[in-house]
Order: C-alpha cells, then sequence, then structure tokens
C-alpha cells in the first residue's frame, strides 16, 4: 500500500527524463544498429573498438550518436542537431551510400525508443526524430554539395593545366577557379 501511494505522489517522467535516464541503452542498441549499416565484416571491426586512434569511423559514429542523445534531452534546433550530425554524415557521405542509406541509421532510433521508452512518450519521441532526420539529411545534401564543388574545381583546376602547358591560356588565379562557389 505505501508502495502504490509512492507511485501516486510521483509526477509521470517526462520524455527528457526518460531519454537522460535510458541514455546508456538507447546509445548501446543505436550504435550497433548504425554499425550493421556496414557490410558484416566491416560491422565487426567498427563495433570491436571504440578507439579513435585504432577504429576512428567507430568511435566518431559512437560519439557523434551519443552527442544527439545529449542534445536530444536537452534544448536543441536544426542547426545544433546538424553540427552534432556532422562528423558521421561527413564519412557516410564519402561512402557507397545513396541519400536514404546514410541518413536509415536515423530512423532506427525510432524502433529502439520504443523497445526502450515509456509508450506515453511514443509519438512526441518518434517528432524529435524526425527532426533529426531532416538535419541529418540537410547536412548530408550539405557535404555532398561540397564533394561536388571540390571536383568540379578540381576539374577545372586540371583542364586549365593543360590548356596552360599548350600554351592556349594564361595563368588563372585560385579566386577564377573557385568561381562557381561564390555564384
Amino acid at each position: 500500500m505505501a508502495d502504490q501511494l509512492k507511485k501516486k505522489d510521483r509526477a509521470p517522467m517526462t520524455l527528457k527524463q526518460s531519454l537522460i535516464q535510458n541514455h546508456d541503452e538507447l546509445l548501446k542498441k543505436w550504435f550497433q544498429a548504425t554499425i550493421n549499416t556496414y557490410p558484416p565484416q566491416s560491422a565487426r571491426i567498427l563495433g570491436k573498438d571504440v578507439d579513435r586512434f585504432d577504429n576512428p569511423v567507430g568511435a566518431v559514429t559512437r560519439e557523434t550518436l551519443e552527442d544527439v542523445l545529449h542534445l536530444l534531452a536537452s534544448d536543441y534546433t536544426s542547426e545544433t542537431l546538424e553540427k552534432a550530425l556532422d562528423p558521421v554524415i561527413r564519412i557516410r557521405a564519402v561512402q557507397a551510400f545513396s541519400a536514404a542509406e546514410a541518413v536509415s541509421f536515423i530512423f532506427f532510433l525510432k524502433k529502439i525508443g520504443e523497445t526502450v521508452m515509456d509508450s506515453a512518450h511514443t509519438r512526441e519521441f518518434d517528432r524529435m526524430v524526425d527532426q533529426v532526420v531532416l538535419a541529418g539529411f540537410n547536412r548530408l545534401m550539405k557535404c555532398r554539395e561540397d564533394i561536388f564543388l571540390l571536383k568540379a574545381t578540381e576539374s577545372k583546376r586540371r583542364i586549365h593545366a593543360a590548356f596552360e602547358r599548350a600554351g592556349l591560356v594564361k595563368e588563372l588565379k585560385e579566386e577564377d577557379l573557385l568561381g562557381s562557389k561564390k555564384s
């Protein structure tokens, strides 16, 4: 009877409190689900050791996921989410992932949340994860745009060097090669 009175006196846990309380389990399951998006042999290596020197991709992935969970348990904006996601999104942007595959790891958090969190917070948690997905997709597009611009600039540089060797053009300045980025 005393236990029932104590339970009635306690206010229900908020989503942020639940995130803090379940942080370690969420992180462990989300990290495992994320590294499982890689081929099996790579996933084994990524999940083995999270030392920054022995396994930089695994370490960065774990740190990024942890940063995102900390943000979700506090105050965040789409900009802070993008910044937190940046390290792992940069890695995935240069790997052989489609855009959907590159951000799919974020969606796993919904399923994990269903198993770990209080069901009273499911809808609110899902909306929160949707915001993380949008921030991840924005960051991915910015990374891919930067990659495209680097490739375009390098192509311009090579073509110009070839024309210069042939005596067809004069020397260009760096601003001329990067002109497409300023537009």
